[in-house]
């Protein structure tokens, strides 16, 4: 169905290199739409590039035009490219991107345990806005508006308000799908964790230092949050911060940066040549499959990271949102094509089935890792054990359990193999 959902809509293209590919608020009128999203990030664009393929009527809304900037480390893992080869637009991704095949995690006592896979880092400013004409291209469209208002209008309809339309829109469904900022789901009751689960920061820097790889360090000084530098090509690099709430015992994620950048031995190198790129930016990340209902009155649904897929312990959302979505994306197609709310009512339960076990596993690893001796000892243990490097490299690719190797009983296996 998610191969169905994917196929471009040719017959409602917009063209790729036309101006008007996104369009301001006040230029719409009264449309009878079947779907509207509200955010165009990747979970909101998969979805309507989903919907608007299988011949659905779709309005994405995006309160900023593109090309607009979005706070992340940029690197895309597994999960992220596979779910990119499923919406056709990983070749777009990778021609624009740095391919990298190592990610170097560092321990507290500063053991390196390289993690074999396939990684790419663009920056959120190209990404987003690669997949938001994706979903143009398959019929979407795309306009730019700040949403103040979602309403449920009986049980068949919902009302869409904007600040700069002139009319509401208006749609069988309403997705939200804003990221971190949980406005208008506060608005509906549907917010159940007000504060974010993770705070970070990051910024660009131009450096003559060469990394062919992405350094992940869980540094004595930064734990129990984590620190990073990734290559973007062409001699820059984003470097940043985050914590887990509510454990950290600090707020001030500049001071940690820089405290990161001065103490760990490649973060002093790449800054000891390096020059500044854009101001520090900073964003909250919501974790764990929590914080947020996914349903509010059947006709009105969240995904993405306002529903908290982020993964706990990695920070990475991109591939997680995407798949929300997807899912999201077959059962409003089933909804819309049998005039019947059956399979909106199922959603909320179908995405903890699916996907509820992952995040039940990188919470135990945040748990672990979080604690400098476990972090260690994992670390001592995957540098000497093939079982354990597999067992990382399997995590990271999504295709094992990370309780594969955050588990008592995975370490004595270590131990034995």
């Amino acid at each position: 169905m998610i191969a169905m959902l994917n196929q471009h809509h040719s017959a409602e293209s917009a063209s790729e290199d036309s101006a008007s590919w996104q369009i301001p608020s006040q230029q719409l009128r009264a449309n009878n739409w079947e779907v509207i999203v509200a955010g165009a990030g990747p979970a909101g664009s998969t979805l309507a590039r989903c919907l608007a393929a299988a011949g659905h009527r779709v309005l994405l809304l995006d309160r900023q035009r593109f090309p607009r900037d979005k706070v992340c480390g940029d690197a895309l893992i597994p999960d992220a490219l596979n779910a990119l080869r499923r919406a056709g637009l990983y070749d777009d991704v990778a021609a624009r991107g740095q391919s990298l095949s190592t990610i170097s995690a560092f321990s507290p006592s500063r053991i390196e345990v390289p993690i074999a896979g396939e990684y790419i880092t663009l920056k959120r400013v190209i990404l987003d806005e690669i997949m938001a004409r994706g979903a143009v291209r398959a019929g979407a469209v795309l306009a730019t508006g700040t949403v103040d208002a979602v309403e449920s209008i009986g049980e068949q309809q919902v009302s869409v308000g904007l600040r700069d339309a002139l009319v509401p829109q208006r749609a069988r469904i309403a997705v939200i799908a804003t990221g971190a900022d949980v406005g208008l789901l506060k608005q509906l009751g549907m917010v159940t964790r007000t504060l974010p689960s993770a705070l970070a920061v990051r910024r660009y820097v131009k450096s003559r230092m060469k990394l062919d790889r992405l350094i992940v360090s869980y540094d004595r000084r930064v734990l129990p949050g984590y620190g990073w530098i990734f290559p973007l090509g062409a001699d820059e690099y984003n470097v940043g911060c985050g914590m887990f709430l509510p454990r950290s015992r600090t707020r001030n994620l500049e001071a940690l940066l820089s405290r990161f950048l001065e103490e760990f031995p490649l973060g002093r190198q790449l800054m000891a040549e390096a020059t500044w790129v854009g101001e520090l930016r900073g964003a909250p990340l919501r974790c764990g499959l929590k914080g947020a209902a996914v349903s509010a009155t059947g006709n009105i649904i969240a995904i993405g990271e306002s529903i908290g897929a982020t993964f706990p312990f990695t920070g990475e959302g991109i591939g997680k949102a995407m798949e929300t979505a997807e899912i999201a994306a077959q059962a409003i197609h089933h909804s819309l094509r049998d005039g019947s709310r059956d399979k909106l009512t199922t959603l909320p339960g179908l995405l903890q089935a699916r996907l509820a076990p992952k995040y039940l596993a990188y919470e135990t690893a945040q748990k672990w890792i979080s604690r400098s001796w476990t972090n260690d000892f994992i670390a001592w243990r995957a540098k000497r054990s093939k079982y354990m490097q597999r067992a990382l490299e399997e995590m990271i690719a999504d295709r094992g359990d990370a309780r594969g190797v955050f588990s008592f009983r995975s370490l004595v296996h270590s131990v034995l193999n």
